[in-house]
């Protein structure tokens, strides 16, 4: 923070005047800077982040925070997520799976944690969880080995069925809080209205520009491939 002192017409020693001088100079940019909430050390507007297990809540973190927490450690309270993003180009989703998720909307991600999976779409209200029976989860991970390969917590399936669009990404957690909060944001009436599906479209657009497209290994049980047999 800037700080002012009074000028009271004497000559303040050199270190003090040097003090003075450094206080009134500071950028605004240093006292707005985003801090890593574990150390507080300023941090570039490209950084990494930390989920909260216990409240799944986001933390700005870093580097040397995040190398703390990497991996999936017992008893720890964070955990860093991951950068990685995977266009998942030949995913299995056929519409009965799809129509017995019975979401209101067709975006979606779903996570795994220790107790089980869980399933979010994004509203004008927030993230609004939905039941995800197991059977339902199994058939979809089933057809999308995969999602086996997930962190726990961290990462999830995100779903994006809206505008005759069917892409399916594994993404960081992050990212499926970020959609949330644009769409919150900027959510108007009924439809939306045109600034919030601007913000949809360049979130994927941004997303799709990310991410590395994942192919199932030719052979995989699942790729439609002719079958060893079974005796």
């Amino acid at each position: 923070m800037t700080a002012n002192y009074p000028d009271d017409g004497h000559i303040a020693p050199s270190p003090l005047r040097a003090l003075r001088r450094f206080a009134r100079t500071q950028p605004i940019e240093q006292a707005s800077a985003e801090h890593c909430e574990l150390c507080g050390e300023v941090l570039a507007s490209e950084h990494r982040h930390l989920l909260d297990l216990s409240s799944r809540a986001c933390l700005c973190a870093c580097n040397a925070c995040t190398l703390l927490f990497a991996g999936e450690r017992q008893q720890a309270r964070y955990r860093a997520i991951p950068r990685r993003v995977l266009l998942l180009s030949d995913f299995q989703l056929d519409e009965a799976q799809w129509e017995a998720l019975m979401l209101p909307v067709n975006m979606v991600y779903i996570f795994h944690t220790a107790q089980g999976a869980r399933a979010f779409y994004p509203s004008p209200a927030g993230a609004m969880e939905s039941l995800l029976g197991l059977e339902q989860w199994q058939g979809i991970l089933a057809a999308n080995p995969v999602l086996e390969e997930m962190e726990e917590d961290v990462e999830a399936l995100l779903i994006n069925r809206v505008r005759e669009q069917h892409e399916y990404y594994l993404a960081p957690i992050d990212a499926c809080y970020q959609l949330v909060g644009k769409i919150r944001l900027h959510w108007r009436g009924l439809s939306g209205g045109q600034e919030a599906w601007e913000k949809i479209r360049a979130f994927f657009e941004r997303l799709r520009a990310q991410a590395t497209i994942y192919t199932r290994p030719i052979g995989s049980p699942t790729d439609g491939g002719e079958q060893p047999c079974q005796s």
